[in-house]
């Protein structure tokens, strides 16, 4: 992802993890405007609230990758985390979709309506794989000793 760079923040994983799921719900409900705005052709609300959620994605995903997957892979190998990976790898079409649909010049009415729901679909998705899944076995993993990988 291009632009400015993030530094993972620094956090014991209880406090990250608690910070994870309280942004999942900020991103959800600027995504849920960006999509009501979109259903009234308000292009510029759309850009706005999406412009608003890219800093506070690219720090989400500067710390998901660094701490979390660090966490994950270290403690079982990449094949053991074979499963938390294809999750983290939604980040990058998800943060894609997000730049696509705020580039609203080329799109009609009914492709940026098209567009706001397969976001939501994918983040949704993506933020109930991390909180069901994720995030509890990196929870367990750093409670507990090393599992065999």
């Amino acid at each position: 992802m291009d632009g400015a760079s993030y530094r993972p923040r620094k956090m014991k994983l209880e406090e990250l993890v608690a910070t994870l799921v309280g942004e999942h719900a900020l991103m959800g409900e600027g995504l849920a405007r960006a999509r009501e705005a979109a259903s009234r052709n308000d292009y510029e609300a759309v850009r706005t609230e999406l412009k608003k959620l890219d800093p506070v994605f690219r720090q989400h995903i500067a710390d998901e990758e660094s701490q979390i997957l660090g966490l994950l892979i270290g403690k079982l190998g990449a094949k053991g985390a074979a499963e938390e990976i294809k999750v983290f790898q939604q980040l990058r079409p998800i943060y894609l979709l997000m730049k696509k649909a705020g580039e609203l010049a080329s799109m009609s009415a009914t492709e940026l309506e098209a567009k706001q729901a397969e976001l939501k679909d994918l983040f949704d998705r993506h933020t109930g794989a991390e909180e069901g899944r994720v995030f509890p076995r990196a929870r367990s993993l750093s409670a507990g000793p090393a599992a065999p990988a």
